[in-house]
């Protein structure tokens, strides 16, 4: 297994051929960063073997990468969201995100859902530009001062009587 590691190591960090202009000391410190790199991978590849003998590095790297797939499928989503339902005063268009993706036009139309649009609506606090997707009331940290709602915001409901002594308001009994 140690040997697998090895390979994977070699595979994943592959050595780096000398550019023509380049000086001598560029090259090895390029060099000697690819073979940090290739270290730092080989330790965690025996770090995981040593924790688990059943280990298998090609099949622990393979569904570690898979994980890291479909972390960056997600986050191509919620851009694609943001970008199409959004961004004002008008979306990005279907090609350019097209290409900007490498998806076609109708894979850039589908990929993303109704949930995904909720999700950002509720992290930017508004809602699409259509008006047809609002922010969930229930989740989303108001961390900062400035996030919390206040009567100006959309989302905010105005206040069933105003309040007394007011600026400009006249008492309600003259």
């Amino acid at each position: 297994m140690e040997e697998i590691a090895k390979d994977l190591a070699r595979i994943l960090v592959p050595s780096v051929a000398r550019a023509e202009e380049e000086d001598d000391g560029d090259y090895q410190e390029r060099v000697r960063s690819l073979d940090k790199e290739r270290r730092r991978l080989l330790g965690e590849l025996m770090t995981a073997m040593s924790a688990s003998p059943q280990e298998d590095p090609v099949l622990a790297k393979l569904s570690e990468l898979a994980l890291r797939k479909l972390d960056i499928q997600r986050q191509i989503s919620l851009i694609l969201a943001y970008a199409r339902e959004f961004v004002r005063p008008e979306p990005y268009r279907l090609r350019s995100l097209a290409e900007a993706t490498g998806m076609s036009i109708s894979g850039v139309r589908t990929a993303y859902t109704s949930d995904d649009m909720t999700f950002i609506a509720t992290e930017i606090r508004r809602k699409n530009n259509k008006g047809t997707i609002f922010p969930n009331q229930q989740s989303g940290a108001q961390s900062d001062e400035q996030d919390k709602p206040s009567g100006n915001q959309w989302w905010a409901l105005p206040p069933k009587t105003p309040p007394a002594g007011k600026e400009g308001e006249e008492p309600s009994g003259s």
